[in-house]
C-alpha cells in the first residue's frame, strides 16, 4: 500500500518592503492552492489551467473583487510554468514593486516544492 501522503502543506513567512507577507502552499495530487496576505483573510480566489491550445492558460475569478486582477495574474503564471491546475488567493494591496517580491520569494519555496520544473 502506497502511503506516501497526497497533500502537503507549506507555511512561510516573509518581511518585504517593510510589510509581513505570509504563504500557504498546499499541493494536491495535481494541483496547487497559494494564499499570500498580510492579514488571516481569504478576499479572493482565482483558478488558472493549462491551456489544452495555445501557450496562455485559461483563468477566471471564483470570488472576490476583480478590480487589481492580482491572483489572476499570478494563477496564470503558475499554471504555465507548472503545468497544473492552481488556486490562487492574494490578499495584499497591490503595489508594484511588492508583487514583484512576493513573485520571487514564492518562485524560490516553489522551486524547492517542485524541483524538476
Amino acid at each position: 500500500m502506497d502511503m506516501t501522503p497526497s497533500i502537503c502543506i507549506t507555511d512561510f513567512s516573509e518581511n518585504i518592503l517593510d510589510k509581513s507577507i505570509h504563504f500557504k502552499i498546499i499541493r494536491l495530487e495535481q494541483s496547487f492552492f497559494v494564499w499570500v496576505g498580510s492579514k488571516p483573510m481569504l478576499s479572493n480566489m482565482a483558478v488558472a489551467m493549462p491551456a489544452t491550445y495555445g501557450q496562455i492558460p485559461a483563468v477566471s475569478t471564483l470570488f472576490g473583487a476583480k478590480l487589481e486582477q492580482i491572483s489572476e495574474s499570478l494563477a496564470q503564471k503558475l499554471a504555465k510554468k507548472y503545468k497544473c491546475q492552481v488556486f490562487v488567493s492574494c490578499s495584499v494591496p497591490f503595489d508594484p514593486n511588492l508583487s514583484v517580491l512576493i513573485e520571487k520569494r514564492l518562485a524560490q519555496e516553489l522551486n524547492q516544492i517542485f524541483p524538476s520544473s
